[in-house]
């Protein structure tokens, strides 16, 4: 017999049972769910409730079907839908928890703590309206508590109506709203209006209220930067240059300063037609403000001709005789014009030269520090570099390192131009003996790990990194996971990757779009923290920066390079070379910052008679990612990356790589399309259109009808297109024409192009990385080993301090 109602014993066991889940004592709460399914097995909400802690006990599959099975028995318990959305809640299961507590809300509409929740899932998922109605609720039951009020306005306000938002922290501020808030709180309140009353677009009573507001406010310069672009906006410039020189006082190093004080001056920055007057205040400014750096580098970026060589002069100069090694980090923009960049070189090699002949400028009657030309030659070894001189380079940056030999900064440089040359070994020696003579910088030895990571060296790494890691940390891998280090996730897949080890590789890039994932869902916890703290604007500021979070380069990186892993795995599973994951050996000796890096794979001990599982130790060798639907996975990638980075050329090729294998032939028209609109010259387009059209002439399971609509808009769209002759004489039209020449399985082909990528007519464009690139595809097309030592030797012409051919 089904019970719905239980008798007052049980309802109190019940109820600890539910009070267990939120002490978050889950073994003991499944006890007392037992206790009373002994007596009514049937019951519903306990069956709910019971499946609630197996999912907290990692026996989700048990859980959900319990649940499911109490919703069948009670389907308009309240409970019952409630325990469903808190798992698929913590599951990350949003729209299904949103569901669940929109059940839950038929059968008990007025329940605070549903509606709470419901409403921080709408806001989750950026459906504003319904969070609107949920928080306009729940403002009706309880008038008096302030973060109903204030979560109401956060929402308007992500909904674009900054009107209501108003109007809604107005009546808040008349209530008698208990607690009261305090004296930060009551800023943040204000500072908060005033910047909604501004978004509105009435300026002036935004200044108005700023004014007003005034003695409670604790943020001062908050208060004055609002003061500052508040008087520009309701265009009272000579108010707004007062107030933006005051907040240059505060500091001159402030590009939002610098420029607000410009336009105050009727100058657009950016405008070459204002340029001149732009200088001239600049001048202005620095004779106010004669420490301010960016104020001293500001006129080399819109002075040009002897203009420009008196502002790097005077720049140089100081920075030199400070021994800054930042300048050219500071000026490398510059180089972007080719005249600034070889302007600053000229000028470089004549202080240089000054210091050598004089030990003095020519401008200057005393002798300069020694140490001026050793920064002269540090600068001179960047300068060099980044033009491709990788000899003179490493000439310059030697006489640096033997005119101060303790000086870290130059091993430093030295390391990045042999990188540059592609002597990785020769970087990462050099790397590490920069980091030990100051093995206590943690930027040296971030730089030595990615440089070890560089030639391979994964286990060495992992241990270096244990440096970070604190001597007590329950489990240290993991504690690695999660410092979140997403340079380390990558850099880490991409050894694995050229170690042919594509399980490990795959596990390390899904750290790293996990670390952006754990970002996505982490904002959950603030959307009643923040409110509850008053910390409103910060928190706006985090929901706008979450909808861009997926933007990240570190994320489109790692989730481009799984993609093309899965993709890999797909290619050797159809043609019946499956990889097979790469066992990985065991080291039983305990794991310290001196001990082994293999001691991931250990159970260290939870607790009494408990052995906790880390997530890292799971799946070691990458096995599941191997053994999964890799096209499927691939797809998933892939279609994420076209919704947050449809504006990057790779996210279309990888699309059209992946669409094509599925044999989704509209999608990779699709494709082909967007890569066209984005960029009609991309190197790769041509053979897209070709591997599509032979597609559609060998794949016969595809109805012939639907054939001819494809093949009428690609020829609309490129007409007749041969990759073996069309090709310009760039080195990214060859590399993508081979590429396109293996998937068609014309080895012999893409070899003899490849070939060729060392001749002078190539030398546009040409990179170390894309001659790594083609040898890793002169091996994939199965060139003999002749082809491949020519090529090598070829390439060491272009490179010859390379020691990566």
């Amino acid at each position: 017999m089904t019970v719905t109602e239980l008798p007052h014993k049980e309802q109190a066991l019940f109820r600890s049972a539910l009070k267990l889940y939120e002490a978050s004592q889950y073994k003991k709460g499944l006890k007392v769910s037992d206790q009373i399914l002994k007596k009514f097995p049937d019951h519903g909400e306990t069956l709910s409730v019971k499946g609630m802690f197996l999912a907290h006990l990692e026996r989700k599959e048990e859980g959900y079907e319990l649940m499911e099975r109490g919703l069948k028995i009670n389907p308009q318990s309240s409970i019952s839908w409630h325990v469903y959305g808190l798992v698929c809640r913590s599951d990350k299961k949003y729209a299904q928890a949103i569901k669940c507590y929109e059940e839950a809300l038929k059968a008990d509409s007025e329940n605070m703590h549903i509606l709470r929740e419901v409403a921080s899932l709408y806001v989750q998922m950026r459906q504003y309206s319904k969070a609107v109605e949920c928080r306009e609720k729940l403002v009706a039951m309880n008038p008096f508590f302030p973060s109903f009020w204030l979560g109401l306005a956060t929402t308007h306000h992500m909904n674009g109506r900054y009107d209501l938002a108003i109007k809604v922290i107005s009546a808040h501020e008349s209530g008698n709203n208990q607690p009261p808030l305090d004296k930060y709180q009551i800023s943040e309140l204000s500072l908060y209006k005033n910047w909604l009353i501004e978004l509105n677009g009435d300026y002036q009573q935004a200044l108005d209220h700023l004014k007003e507001i005034r003695p409670q406010i604790v943020d001062i310069t908050g208060w004055k930067e609002k003061k500052a672009r508040l008087l520009l906006k309701a265009d009272r410039k000579e108010a707004a240059a007062t107030a933006f020189q005051d907040l240059l006082e505060r500091n001159s190093e402030n590009d939002d300063y610098i420029t607000g004080y410009m336009e105050c001056n009727g100058l657009d920055m950016k405008c070459d037609e204002d340029q001149d007057a732009v200088l001239e205040v600049i001048g202005t400014l620095q004779q106010q403000f004669p420490s301010s750096n960016r104020l001293r580098f500001l006129p080399l970026m819109y002075s040009t001709g002897d203009n420009f060589v008196v502002a790097a002069e005077s720049l140089a100069k100081y920075a030199l005789r400070k021994g800054i090694p930042s300048l050219f980090s500071s000026v490398r923009v510059l180089y972007a014009d080719k005249v600034k960049g070889a302007a600053l070189g000229t000028l470089i090699e004549s202080c240089a030269t000054q210091i050598c002949d004089t030990k003095r400028f020519s401008d200057s009657t005393d002798d300069e520090p020694a140490s001026v030309l050793l920064w002269c030659n540090y600068y001179l070894a960047q300068h060099y570099d980044y033009y491709g001189d990788h000899e003179r380079a490493l000439t310059l940056i030697e006489e640096a390192i033997r005119s101060s030999p303790k000086t870290i900064e130059p091993y430093m440089i030295k390391a990045r131009i042999l990188k540059h040359a592609g002597d990785f070994r020769g970087a990462r020696d050099t790397m590490d003996y920069a980091r030990q003579q100051d093995v206590g910088d943690r930027y040296l030895t971030t730089k030595f790990i990615k440089y070890m990571l560089r030639v391979n060296e994964v286990d060495e790494a992992e241990k270096t990194y244990l440096l970070f890691v604190n001597e007590d940390a329950p489990h240290k891998i993991q504690e690695i996971v999660n410092m979140q280090a997403t340079w380390y996730m990558n850099e880490r897949g991409h050894a694995f990757r050229r170690m042919g080890d594509i399980g490990r590789a795959l596990k390390h890039y899904h750290q790293a779009i996990g670390v952006f994932d754990t970002y996505q869902d982490d904002q959950y916890d603030f959307h009643q923290y923040s409110v509850r703290k008053v910390t409103l604007r910060s928190y706006i500021d985090i929901l706008q920066w979450e909808t861009t979070v997926y933007e990240n380069p570190a994320y489109q990186t790692a989730a481009r390079a799984a993609a093309e892993c899965y993709l890999e795995l797909a290619d050797r599973k159809a043609v019946g070379n499956a990889f097979v994951p790469i066992e990985v050996e065991k080291d039983d000796k305990p794991l310290t910052r001196n001990g082994s890096a293999q001691q991931g794979q250990h159970n260290l001990a939870a607790g009494v008679g408990e052995t906790k599982v880390y997530d890292v130790e799971k799946d070691p060798n990458g096995t599941k990612f191997v053994e999964s639907d890799n096209l499927a996975e691939a797809l998933k990638l892939a279609e994420h990356l076209e919704s947050v980075a449809a504006s990057n050329p790779d996210t279309h090729v990888l699309a059209f790589e992946v669409h094509l294998r599925m044999q989704k032939y509209f999608l990779v028209l699709k494709a082909i399309n967007a890569l066209k609109a984005i960029d009609a010259t991309h190197p790769a387009l041509p053979s897209m259109v070709v591997r599509l059209s032979q597609a559609l002439d060998t794949d016969e399971s595809f109805a012939a009808p639907l054939k001819v609509p494809l093949r009428a808009q690609l020829a609309k769209a490129f007409g007749a297109v041969d990759i073996t002759t069309g090709t310009d004489e760039s080195i990214d039209s060859v590399l993508a024409a081979a590429k396109n020449m293996l998937a068609m399985g014309n080895g012999d082909q893409a070899a003899a192009l490849l070939v060729q990528t060392p001749e002078a007519k190539y030398a546009e464009g040409r990179t170390l990385l894309k001659l790594l690139e083609v040898k890793r595809l002169l091996a994939k097309s199965g060139a003999d080993e002749s082809t491949q030592a020519a090529f090598s030797a070829a390439a060491k012409t272009v490179f010859p301090l390379a020691t990566c051919f």
